[in-house]
């Protein structure tokens, strides 16, 4: 449902997402799921950089690729927790610790 409506806005020059839209976002990036190219012109991201928001984070990026304008406000608001992304992960058969791996070795410390 998510990728359906981030369908809709592709042509949206101006969008800005919060950090569970982008954990699911992630979650649809490791399990191999198509994302639209946007022309979006300015991208407001309201969440913290984390292992769970990186995914989705470089897939937003790779696909728009108009962009001229990132801003990251590293808010938290009733974020999920990451445990219930795991935990997700783990009903798919899938590693949390290999799924949330950088594929270009970024590292959270």
């Amino acid at each position: 449902m998510v990728l359906k409506n981030l369908a809709k806005l592709q042509n949206a020059e101006k969008l800005t997402f919060g950090g569970n839209f982008v954990k699911i976002l992630s979650l649809a990036e490791i399990r191999g799921v198509a994302f639209p190219i946007l022309k979006v012109k300015s991208l407001t991201l309201d969440t913290v950089i984390c292992q769970y928001v990186i995914p989705g984070v470089e897939r937003l990026l790779q696909n728009s690729p108009d962009l001229e304008k990132l801003i990251v406000r590293g808010r938290i608001y009733n974020s999920m927790p990451g445990e219930h992304l795991d935990q997700y992960l783990k009903l798919k058969s899938l590693s949390p610790d290999q799924c949330w791996r950088s594929k270009d070795g970024f590292a959270l410390e």
